[in-house]
Formats: C-alpha cells, sequence, structure tokens
C-alpha cells in the first residue's frame, strides 16, 4: 500500500491537474493560444467554472476546484453520484444504505445521515441539501469547489459545493440513446436511458427530452425471513426542458422531471454488521445469551449466517419514492452586465417501512416512517461585466422548505398494513440572503486580484411537535406538545487573493466563513426533553487556504495543489440516551456541542504525454479531530478522528485510445483507514470494529468508440472488496452486542454498455 501510494504521489507530481477537458469553452482571438487550442487538450485558461456566476475561467478562480467534463465522466463512466468522490481529491460521498440520501465530506469536515448537509449541490440551478443519484444522469459537467462557498449560497454551503450541470437541449438535433446491463455476486442489474432534444420553432424555441428506466436487485442480499424477499429496486425517470431565446439579449430556461421508485423488500436504510464474525457469533452460536437477562441476545437467526454481502432481516420492507421537480430561470443581457432570476419548486414524498430495531432474523420490532417535503427557491442577481479592473455582483435569495415527518412501528410478526402510526410531526425552514462581492485589480499592477465577498443570511427555523406516543415495544417514546421557533442570523465574509505569476501559473489565497443553522429536535424522550435536546445551535467554521495552478505551454500538463486550514466550534452532532444497561432511551437528536480542527493537502493532476493517451491522478490527505465534544462519553472522543474521514484518498486512471477507436482504461482508487463513529463516546460496544481499514478498488474497461457508436466491457471492484459507504449505528434492541452496522458499498461487478448517439 505505501509503495502503490508513493508511486502515485510521484504521477501526480510528474503529469497535471484533474481538469480534464473544459466543460464550456471561452472566446480568445489571440493567435498563440489558437494554436494551443489544436492540440487535444484545451489550455487551462479555457475551463470555466459556472458555480462562481461568472463562468470564471479555472485559471482566475481564488478557490480549489475540479470541473469534469462530459468526456471524462463517460470515460470514468459516472452512473452513480458516489463515483464523483474518485476524481476529487479530500472529497467523500457516503450514504444512509441502499436508497438512502447521499452525504458528502469535503476537506477532514463530514456530513453524517442525519444532519443536513454542509456542502449544497445544485443541479441544474436547482438547490439539493439532501440528494440520491435519481437526479444524475445525461451528464455534461461537473464542479466540485472545496472550502466554504457562503458568500454565494448561503448556508449549507459550509464545507463546499457541488454544481451538476444535464445535457440541454441545443440548436441541432441531438439524440442518444445507453444500455447497460451487469451482474455482481447477489444479483442482476439493467439500465436503460435516452435523450433527443433540438430547435421547435423558427430557431428561438428549444427542447429536450429524456428518460431512464432501471431494474436492480439489492448490493446487500437480505437472506432472511422478510415476506418480500431478497429485495428489488424499480426506478423510472422523466425529464422535460426548453430553452427560449426571444431576444438577443434575453434566454428564458425550464426544466421538469418526475422520478417514481418502487422497491419491495428494501427499507432504504438497511446495514450490515461491520463485524461479521462477531455478529454471527452472538446472533447464531448464542455466545451472549443469558436468559436471565432480558436485553441479553438470543440466537436468533438459527441456522442462518451472515456474509460479506449477506444480511439478515426478517422485518417486512417496502419503499415507494416519488419526486416532481420544477425550475425556472431568466438571463437578460444588459449593457452593463447580467441580471439572473431563478426559481424552483420541489415535492417529494416517501413511504419507507422495514427498518429492523433488532437486525435479525427474529419478529421482534420494526419501524417506517412517512415523509412529505415541499421545498421553493428563487433567487436574483446582477453581475457586472468583467471588463476593466473593477468587477462586482449583488444580490438576494430564498429557500423555503416544509417537511412532515410520520413515524411506524409494528412489534412481532406482521406485514406492511399493521405498521401503528404515531402522531405526524412538522419541520418548517425559511431562509433569506442578501450577498455581494467586489473583485479589484489595480492597474499598475494588473496580475495581482483581489476579492472581498459579504453576505448576510437569516434562518428561520420552527418544529412543530404533536403530543403522542411511538411503541417500540422494548420501550413507548413519549412525545410532548411542542410548538419552537427561532432565528438564526450570521455575517458571512470571505476574502480572496490571486497572484497570475505568468500566462501559466496562478497562485492563490483565500480565507471565509462558513456556517450551519441551529434548530430544534423532533425528539421523544421517556423522562421529558431536555433544553440542549431541544434546541441546538448554529454552528461556525472558518477555511484557510493557499494553492497554486500550473499548465504546462504545450497544454498537455497540468497540475494544480492546495493546503488547508478549518476549525469549526458548536460542530453539530447526533446523539441519544441510553440507560445504565445500555438500552436506548430516547430517538436520536441533534446536539451541538462539539468542536473540530482539519488540516492537510491535496494535489491533482491531468497528462497527455502522447497523442490517444492520458493519465489523470489525484492524492488528498488529511488530518481532521475532535477537539471538543460534549455529552456523554466526551472524554473517550476529544482527540478522536472525524468520522467517515479517511486518512488519504487517491486516484490513478490511464486511458489509451487508438486511431482506430479501440481504448482501454485502468483505474485504482485508494481509500485510508477510516472512522465509522466519534469512537465510544456511549461507553458500549467497547470492542466493536468501528473503523473501515483501508481499502484498494480495481476498475477495469475494454471497448470500442465512434462519433455515434461505442461498446464497452467493463468490471468495477475487480477484487470484490468490502467497503463501508456511511457511518456505523449500534443494534437499536441490542445496543450491547459488540457489533456496529452501517451501509455497504457494492461488490464486484462485471456488466457491458452499448450506446448510441445520433
Amino acid at each position: 500500500m505505501q509503495r502503490s501510494l508513493f508511486c502515485l504521489l510521484g504521477i501526480v507530481l510528474q503529469s497535471g491537474m484533474g481538469v480534464p477537458t473544459a466543460a464550456q469553452t471561452a472566446d480568445d482571438s489571440s493567435a498563440s493560444k489558437q494554436d494551443v487550442r489544436k492540440t487535444a487538450v484545451p489550455i487551462l485558461e479555457d475551463v470555466l467554472v459556472t458555480a462562481t456566476k461568472r463562468d470564471t475561467s479555472l485559471q482566475d478562480l481564488d478557490v480549489a476546484a475540479t470541473v469534469i467534463d462530459k468526456k471524462m465522466l463517460r470515460d470514468a463512466r459516472v452512473t452513480d453520484i458516489r463515483r464523483i468522490d474518485d476524481l476529487v481529491p479530500n472529497v467523500q460521498f457516503n450514504d444512509r444504505g441502499p436508497l438512502g440520501a447521499v452525504y458528502i465530506s469535503i476537506r477532514g469536515v463530514e456530513s453524517n445521515p442525519f444532519i443536513v448537509n454542509r456542502a449544497a449541490v445544485y443541479v441544474d440551478g436547482i438547490p439539493f441539501r439532501e440528494l440520491n443519484n435519481s437526479v444524475l444522469t445525461q451528464l455534461e459537467s461537473v464542479e466540485v469547489l472545496r472550502g466554504p462557498q457562503s458568500t454565494l449560497y448561503g448556508a449549507n454551503t459550509e464545507s463546499g459545493l457541488v454544481v451538476i450541470n444535464t445535457q440541454a437541449p441545443s440548436d441541432a438535433f441531438e439524440a442518444s440513446t445507453v444500455l447497460t446491463a451487469s451482474s455482481y455476486p447477489t444479483g442482476d442489474a439493467y439500465q436503460l436511458e435516452g435523450f433527443a432534444g433540438g430547435p421547435l420553432i423558427n430557431d428561438q424555441l428549444f427542447g429536450s427530452l429524456s428518460f431512464r428506466y432501471s431494474d436492480r436487485d439489492l448490493f446487500m442480499e437480505n437472506i432472511g425471513a422478510t415476506p418480500q424477499g431478497q429485495g428489488q429496486i424499480e426506478e423510472v425517470f422523466l425529464q422535460g426542458r426548453l430553452r427560449w431565446e426571444p431576444t438577443d439579449a434575453v434566454t428564458v430556461n425550464a426544466t421538469a422531471y418526475v422520478i417514481d421508485t418502487a422497491a419491495p423488500g428494501v427499507y432504504p436504510f438497511d446495514g450490515a454488521p461491520v463485524d461479521i464474525d462477531r455478529y454471527n457469533e452472538v446472533y447464531g452460536d448464542g455466545v451472549l445469551f443469558n436468559p436471565a437477562n432480558p436485553f441479553s441476545p438470543p440466537p436468533l437467526n438459527g441456522e442462518l449466517r451472515a456474509s460479506e454481502f449477506r444480511f439478515i432481516s426478517d422485518a417486512s420492507k417496502d419503499a415507494d419514492l416519488r419526486d416532481y421537480t420544477a425550475g425556472l430561470s431568466i438571463n437578460y443581457a444588459t449593457a452593463r452586465g447580467d441580471i439572473d432570476f431563478a426559481a424552483s419548486y420541489r415535492s417529494e414524498s416517501a413511504e419507507e417501512f422495514g427498518f429492523d430495531a433488532d437486525l435479525t432474523n427474529g419478529a421482534l420490532i420494526a419501524g417506517g416512517e412517512l415523509d412529505d417535503t415541499d421545498v421553493w427557491s428563487a433567487e436574483l442577481r446582477f453581475t457586472s461585466l468583467s471588463k476593466g479592473p473593477l468587477s462586482y455582483a449583488v444580490g438576494a435569495s430564498v429557500y423555503s422548505d416544509r417537511e412532515v415527518e410520520t413515524f411506524a412501528s409494528l412489534s412481532g410478526p406482521g406485514g406492511i398494513p399493521d405498521y401503528v402510526f404515531a402522531p405526524a410531526q412538522e419541520v418548517r425552514s425559511d431562509d433569506f440572503g442578501v450577498f455581494g462581492s467586489i473583485s479589484y485589480s489595480p492597474p499598475a499592477f494588473s496580475r495581482l486580484t483581489g476579492t472581498i465577498g459579504l453576505r448576510y443570511d437569516n434562518a428561520h427555523r420552527e418544529t412543530i411537535q404533536t403530543a403522542g406516543e411511538f411503541d417500540l415495544g422494548f420501550a413507548v417514546f413519549v412525545f410532548d406538545q411542542l410548538s419552537l421557533e427561532d432565528t438564526f442570523e450570521e455575517l458571512l465574509p470571505r476574502f480572496g487573493l490571486r497572484y497570475e505569476a505568468n500566462d501559466f501559473l496562478t497562485l492563490y489565497s483565500n480565507i471565509a466563513k462558513g456556517y450551519l443553522p441551529g434548530g430544534f429536535n423532533i425528539t421523544a424522550a421517556i423522562d421529558g426533553l431536555q433544553d440542549d435536546v431541544i434546541r441546538f445551535e448554529s454552528e461556525e467554521m472558518w477555511s484557510y487556504e493557499i494553492g497554486a495552478k500550473w499548465s504546462a505551454p504545450d497544454a498537455k500538463l497540468y497540475v494544480a495543489g492546495a493546503v488547508f486550514y478549518i476549525e469549526a466550534e458548536n460542530y453539530q452532532e447526533i446523539s441519544a440516551f441510553v440507560d445504565e444497561s445500555g438500552q436506548l432511551q430516547s430517538t436520536a437528536f441533534i446536539a451541538s456541542l462539539a468542536a473540530i480542527e482539519s488540516y492537510g493537502f491535496e494535489i491533482e493532476s491531468y497528462w497527455e504525454p502522447r497523442d490517444g493517451l492520458t493519465i489523470t491522478a489525484n492524492l488528498g490527505i488529511v488530518d481532521a479531530q475532535y477537539t471538543d465534544f460534549g455529552g456523554v462519553g466526551a472524554d473517550n472522543v476529544i482527540g478522536n478522528p472525524v468520522k467517515l474521514i479517511p486518512s488519504y484518498d487517491a486516484n490513478l486512471a490511464i486511458r489509451y485510445e487508438s486511431s482506430g477507436g479501440w481504448f482501454l482504461r485502468g483505474e485504482v482508487n485508494f481509500l485510508g483507514e477510516m472512522p465509522l463513529d466519534e469512537g465510544n463516546r456511549t461507553g458500549f460496544n467497547l470492542n466493536a470494529v468501528d473503523t473501515q481499514a483501508a481499502v484498494e478498488l480495481y476498475g477495469l474497461q475494454v471497448g470500442y468508440e465512434t462519433d455515434s457508436f461505442a461498446a464497452r466491457l467493463f468490471v468495477e471492484n475487480a477484487t470484490n472488496e468490502r467497503r463501508i459507504s456511511g457511518a456505523s449505528f449500534p443494534n437499536a434492541f441490542f445496543p450491547a452486542d459488540g457489533v456496529l452496522y452501517a451501509s455497504v458499498d457494492a461488490p464486484r461487478t462485471v456488466g457491458i454498455e452499448l450506446s448510441l448517439r445520433y
């Protein structure tokens, strides 16, 4: 492992930056740059970052950013949003299970399943504070900005920002179809997707339709007595887009899509035992069974045994998810700058049953949830022209969501109709922000540019908790009647400095503040609610970075790197009450009593040593620790590494394409040791395995590609490594069983992909 990493670091230092080809191309008429453009790779100045709202070139950007264009996304087969982190250093995408939302950790600032993302995601300009793979289709480009982006985007961009752009209609007819079939040790998967778009009326109105249908078995096979069987996920996606250009100065874009997911036999947040041998000893061999102790785990699994990609659950499971989204944007180009308006609406509903509290084949207790969410957002922005030494942007934004949750439980055996519902609980969020930024390059020293930005953010949070009970069989959680609201305000400054040493080397530094608003918990507790349980405070974070970007004169070699330091106070973490025996005494709640410190570096590269041969590589190393931790077991946590943050991550990919269209691509991903929890803060599960060991994941592709046709055979995770892909949690019914549970990434997958382009 060490030799492999040193070899990779050597390649990174000899090669260049993880910027493949341009997401968009800037206008430039200089003869020297036109000559460079004749090479297979564009110069670094032409790679534009749309996330800045100004189409800033990557070379001119004073933050660490990675732009992945359509070709690299296709070459890397990024069909799962969690694969994006393979191409970006110090970024990890984690999940809550087979259908759970995706959470993003950047530079040691983690996001866990029960706290809103600290990194925001925008898909075609529509904000997502929680994201799943359903929106990931027909990708045009992906931009990842590391470090706080609160000046431009407000709350929930504390650690960074991901901007995803999908294929839009153009002024020429385009169509494509992709068919993928794959197989893995626990099942099969099939997917068909397509796109068609082009001009509709008089070269002013353009439209497109895209679709995707997929049907797959779970990566983790359930061999328990679940009535619905192993588990299957069927998904339908349909999207329409329009672009209207009534005049040369006005452009209107509209999009709408619907996603329908049916998953019989699936609970979205299912987890498997991290320590398989220990789990089988406890629930198969009964090594802890004590008839005198009602909370002692009996051998509930009989002859069944869990294995690397098979888990055991008897709970009756089913999931149905629906997502309706619409967005509208208007751009008006004036003589002084651009006026942009954007608005969106999303409606999400979910019916999820089958949380197995005991995580065994015993019919003890199960849970479920109904969830309905409506989200509105709008933004108005003016951006000055970038000509001259001074440029600026000002604007305002609003974001509002309403979420209604209804918990359900099932004691003993039964089916979906037997679940009993607790009273509905409601959470409301209303965010408002005004912002501005100014960039100035002194005429006498035009290679130096300073930027100052400031945002005022106002976050109103409200919780309406209805009185009632939540019966889990072994305990009845009592909900008190509550109606709570508060407003959290923050000023978010940012200071940036960029120095263009020459046409090929840029140095930059920036200081930025990010935050995550406070709020209230929907919390049920047997012994009543405490003030620090009901409410949690706003989290604040300061980030400091220094970086550089360099491209070789022939544009075939790019290198970029940065060093950073981050500190966060009132760090929000998930918690719960347990009694002296380790028995759960509350539902999980958010507390803001922790603090973290993180520092490290990253380097990314792109190199084309000869025509048809490309090498991309990146490496990130981070040291993130808890410097404070309030509540139960705090002394056991301070100094521990932050959960879900690997000590290093790296990627090396080599692709060769012959002049005849045949290609071969190999890659390896390195992930360092990663803690799965804070480290025994409750005092229970002291002997539980709570760390994902370092892993190497290998992939290989071979195929043939022309302008209109492509075929490839692929294998991913070739050595069939078992990789934990999310935060761990204890057994809710038997919390002291010495086992932690977590979601698991895909096993070895072999498949074929055929695509046609018209």
